[in-house]
């Protein structure tokens, strides 16, 4: 019974990696006859966006670990400093860094 313990998350690790795999090759397959300005690549990428906005919003609003210690306006001032910082500059790392300091000066202080 103890060797079915060690071997449980080993094998959701690798089922994990077949699952990540098998569609990464899928899309090797496919990659030529998609039109990347087409339909179907403009669903994957408003897809794709969402779910990265939704964990996003997960983690403003129900954070764990060392964010809990912080209040959820300190959390969204960041984040909307950090997206005016974009719109102004269009620099990545110099909104990213103003977000963080911004979040960083109203917790502090």
């Amino acid at each position: 019974m103890n060797l079915l313990n060690e071997i449980k998350p080993w094998l959701g690790v690798f089922l994990s990696f077949c699952a990540t795999f098998s569609w990464r090759f899928v899309g090797l397959l496919l990659a030529e006859h998609i039109s990347p300005n087409g339909l179907l690549m403009r669903w994957i990428n408003a897809v794709a966006y969402s779910m990265v906005s939704g964990v996003l919003m997960l983690v403003l609003v129900n954070p764990s670990g060392i964010l809990l210690s912080s209040n959820l306006e300190s959390r969204l001032l960041g984040l909307f400093s950090g997206i005016v910082a974009i719109y102004i500059t269009k620099n990545l790392i110099f909104s990213i860094i103003t977000g963080m300091v911004v979040f960083w000066l109203i917790n502090e202080f």
